[in-house]
């Protein structure tokens, strides 16, 4: 009953419409895909400049497009289904009862995923999982795992073409498990608990052959070598990660802070009063993932389905400690069993109600907060030639433009590629949304001929005082101001 609930309040919580601004652009590109039968190299949309461009998702923004936005919603639910049955089977929960304790963590991480849409990222959060769950059984000798190694070069060629950004994580974890070993022969320690487990000559052979393998699995995509060291790039880059809210740390402020505290300490104090012994590439890349998700918000989803291996290996709550717990309970067990249920599916029911009258009421695309299609309709009829556009609407603005057939008359300001606008117009575009600094100083470096912004954003405060831009057209969701002459 647990997991049933488990599993059905994480499909419900991510089934909601279409807000996720990078679905627009990513849809954009798979149908630039499909019509010409070519990947990209460069941005093709800005007017500003013509950047060069690694599309490391163009597999996903193929099939993204050709299944349309419902196959999108649909793939994006079975991809999380099979997400949770590996999370599950990593936590080793225990379908005998009504609720293992250790589906709260799984319960706390489905929920999570309700901020991830119908996006590439959520593929790699798949391959992640499958690659721990193999990796790291084959480390503990279980059986047929010593074959199911060998897909792992498989599943790269798959996650390199797909996912790209991500697809390092293959090969680190191969690499940081080896490089663990290398540390435990070399240095001699009388701690046992994390250092009893060598890695037996056919393991170092095996993770060899599979690391070598994988490297060249990681070359087989358009861009060739140069995507062993793409995904390095972006951890690198310090304007990424200010200006753009998913590569920021994360906010430990308020209840939604709390949560997160939560999803990022229980697997540290579980390892802390657990007694086992444990193997120090587990421990270390407890510690790495940590880092990275204080780093980026980014990485909480990896850093929690990592977490339910460790958990579901060295759950500090024994089978002892479970009858134990129980105990005072027994004479109204079946009293708190019945409650419990109805809890469950009444929990599930209100949801699931919830979340589907959501496409009742704003459709399978909610526009909320983005463009109006008459703005749009009034951009197309004025054909600026250096438009600005909200960074954070760029995506949609791209998706409607396509829908008008107007692609290739309009150029925008920027959208959601943040690798590629990151040096110039990343900074200056996240500045005007926000008026930071110097709007005006921003404003005159461009030269906009038009200016399209949404209620949300202060912008239009700011241009209404500016005797250079003239309304042109206001609706309930935007602002059009053209410069004046």
């Amino acid at each position: 009953m647990g997991v049933i609930f488990t599993f059905l309040m994480g499909l419900f919580m991510a089934l909601e419409p279409i807000t996720d601004n990078d679905w627009f652009w990513h849809y954009v590109i798979g149908n630039i895909i499909d019509v010409s039968h070519t990947i990209p190299k460069s941005e093709m949309f800005s007017w500003f400049g013509n950047y060069s461009w690694t599309a490391h998702e163009w597999l996903t923004e193929f099939v993204m497009y050709k299944l349309g936005p419902v196959g999108d919603l649909v793939i994006m639910l079975v991809i999380f289904l099979l997400l949770y049955i590996l999370m599950a089977k990593m936590l080793k929960v225990k379908l005998k009862k009504i609720f293992d304790f250790k589906l709260c963590y799984l319960l706390l991480m489905t929920v999570f995923f309700k901020v991830t849409g119908p996006r590439p990222y959520i593929l790699s959060l798949l391959m992640m999982a499958y690659l721990v769950y193999v990796l790291f059984n084959y480390l503990d000798d279980k059986k047929h795992f010593d074959k199911l190694i060998y897909t792992i070069p498989i599943l790269q060629i798959v996650w390199v073409n797909f996912h790209g950004g991500s697809s390092s994580l293959a090969y680190i974890f191969i690499i940081g498990v080896l490089l663990c070993d290398i540390f435990l022969k070399i240095f001699k320690f009388d701690e046992e608990r994390w250092t009893s487990f060598k890695l037996s000559k056919k393991q170092t052979k095996t993770l060899v052959i599979v690391l070598v393998l994988t490297l060249l699995a990681t070359c087989l995509n358009p861009f060739g070598y140069t995507m062993l060291a793409y995904p390095f790039t972006n951890m690198a880059d310090q304007n990424m990660i200010e200006y753009i809210v998913e590569w920021q740390s994360a906010s430990f402020h308020g209840m939604f802070g709390i949560y997160i505290f939560i999803i990022v300490a229980f697997p540290l104090i579980n390892l802390i009063l657990q007694h086992k012994k444990m193997k120090l590439h587990e421990i270390a890349f407890q510690l790495l993932l940590l880092f990275m998700c204080m780093r980026s918000q980014r990485f909480i989803g990896m850093y929690g389905i990592y977490s339910t291996w460790t958990l579901g290996k060295y759950f500090f709550v024994s089978d002892d400690m479970y009858k134990y717990l129980k105990n005072p309970f027994k004479k109204v067990e079946k009293l708190i069993l019945i409650c419990f249920c109805i809890v469950l599916v009444g929990v599930t029911a209100v949801v699931g109600y919830k979340q589907i009258n959501s496409f009742r009421n704003q459709g399978l695309i909610d526009n909320d907060g983005f463009y109006s299609d008459e703005a749009i309709r009034k951009i197309i009829e004025l054909k600026p030639k250096r438009m600005y556009n909200d960074y954070s609407q760029g995506g949609y603005l791209l998706y409607k433009l396509n829908e008008f057939n107007a692609l290739s008359d309009i150029k925008i300001f920027a959208y959601g590629l943040g690798d590629v606008f990151s040096k110039d117009v990343l900074p200056d575009a996240r500045n005007l949304e926000n008026l930071d600094t110097n709007p005006r100083e921003i404003i005159e470096k461009y030269n906009f001929d038009v200016i399209l912004t949404t209620v949300k954003h202060p912008m239009h405060y700011f241009l209404e005082e500016m005797d250079d831009y003239s309304l042109y057209y206001s609706d309930k969701m935007c602002f059009i101001y053209v410069k004046n002459i």
